[in-house]
């Protein structure tokens, strides 16, 4: 479960900003909650602010933060990421760090990485109300080389004092995190803690396109049904998803007869190939001696009452972008991971999304955490959300730095209008209106009108 993240130095971020996910002490919404044992974590959050205030560089930030952990290695354009609006900045590490619970314990992970290399890094298990316990810590000394204090329980051997000064010699280059050394250093509590960051964080964008959907709606009825009775509960039109078969042959043009025969050359029995399309991806498998394609299509009832059926491509953007969401509502449901969604309200209509978010936070059932950027002003509901699962993100009009803070620190009553109080600017966080008279529509207008 993610508790914390925090970023400096980075896009639109200059000062230390911190995001979090701890709950405070209030009454409402109490399924909202989950008990960590020291600690009460939220299971859901909304972010809002203007456009360009900074909302969607806070997910950047988390997901070039996994890639940076997933590929062990610093990126080199990740200088061209720094806050480009103070001069001083270019000589100042990118800062981030996230604390999280995975196996039951809470860890804290932090990194600053300048000029390419990596001049801290640091695992402690953290200890919420007494001291935290070292794991790792790295640091970069004068003469450019890494230098790594281990917990004195990891060091018990003389095979394991002499990795760690081999590490230090040459194995651990620079630009390397020393998390991507875990299987030679075959601790514990490093592997779980790298694996949480790979596998429990999941990065949406507007334009991300799931291409899991047609394989999970093949291969488990479980997710299907679900699917379906989601589906249901929303106007889209649809009354069944579904998958289609269809031959190779059919399916590729003669303009793709190359593409198909490599395919062909790949596939063994039991064996498939998942191909991108405009409506998220097919699969392409032999069975039985046949080569098929696996898609996702849609029914749709006509006037007696008969399923027609539709390809995705058929489908609005809005369908098709909630299609996107269904795995990721799944997962969150029977899954202890953290969903971020960048513009969820993205040709999403405001009816349709609000229904939507209030199925995922009335749901008892959530095990998972879902947090997403949005404008969409009808969520600003205390039906909905807790005021500490509410964020504003602002932008610094003179600096243009970004800012985090959320409603609770205005300790508003729980009878307030939160969605009138944001639109009068009462939270901050809100796009500057210009005055329309002053950009003259009416005298063009009508110097238009005297022409004709």
């Amino acid at each position: 479960m993610l508790i914390r993240f925090v970023t400096s130095n980075f896009l639109s971020f200059d000062s230390e900003v911190e995001f979090n996910m701890i709950a405070g002490s209030l009454k409402t919404h109490k399924h909202h909650v989950y008990n960590l044992g020291k600690l009460d974590i939220l299971k859901g959050s909304a972010l809002y602010g203007a456009n360009g205030a900074g909302k969607s560089n806070l997910i950047r930030a988390i997901d070039l933060f996994q890639d940076l952990v997933m590929s062990g290695i610093v990126p080199k354009n990740i200088e061209d990421k720094k806050f480009k609006l103070e001069n001083e900045n270019n000589d100042k590490p990118i800062f981030f760090e996230i604390e999280f619970q995975a196996k039951k314990k809470i860890f804290s992970y932090g990194i600053n990485i300048n000029n390419n290399l990596v001049t801290e890094e640091y695992l402690y298990e953290s200890g919420i109300n007494k001291e935290d316990k070292l794991i790792f810590e790295r640091t970069l000394s004068r003469s450019k080389k890494p230098t790594i204090k281990m917990a004195p329980k990891y060091l018990k051997t003389q095979k394991a004092k002499l990795l760690i000064e081999l590490l230090e010699d040459n194995l651990l280059k620079n630009n390397e995190l020393l998390l991507s050394k875990h299987d030679s250093l075959k601790i514990k509590d490093i592997t779980d803690a790298i694996n949480w960051i790979k596998d429990k964080l999941l990065v949406i964008y507007p334009h991300s396109k799931f291409t899991g959907l047609v394989q999970m709606l093949s291969t488990s009825n479980r997710f299907k049904g679900f699917a379906n009775d989601l589906l249901e509960t929303f106007d889209t039109g649809i009354s069944e998803l579904s998958t289609e078969d269809t031959d190779i042959d059919k399916y590729f043009g003669e303009d793709d007869e190359k593409l198909k025969k490599e395919i062909i050359s790949d596939l063994d029995e039991d064996s498939h190939i998942v191909l991108p399309s405009d409506s998220g991806a097919v699969i392409v498998t032999k069975e039985d001696e046949k080569y098929l394609v696996k898609k996702v299509i849609s029914y749709h009832k006509n006037s007696f009452g008969e399923n027609v059926k539709f390809d995705l491509e058929e489908e609005s953007d809005g369908t098709q972008r909630l299609l996107d969401f269904i795995p990721a509502f799944d997962l969150i449901l029977k899954n202890k991971v953290t969903v971020l969604i960048d513009e969820i309200d993205h040709s999403l209509h405001p009816a349709l999304l609000k229904t939507l978010i209030q199925k995922i936070m009335v749901d008892e059932r959530m095990i998972g955490q879902i947090i997403f950027t949005t404008h969409e002003s009808n969520l600003l509901d205390f039906k909905i959300f807790r005021q500490d699962e509410i964020w504003f993100v602002e932008k610094d009009k003179q600096s243009g730095s970004s800012s985090l803070y959320s409603l609770s620190d205005f300790k508003p009553r729980y009878d307030l209008d939160i969605r009138k109080g944001y639109l009068k600017g009462r939270f901050g966080a809100i796009p500057f209106l210009a005055n329309l008279i002053e950009l003259n529509w009416n005298d063009d207008y009508d110097e238009k009108e005297e022409r004709i």
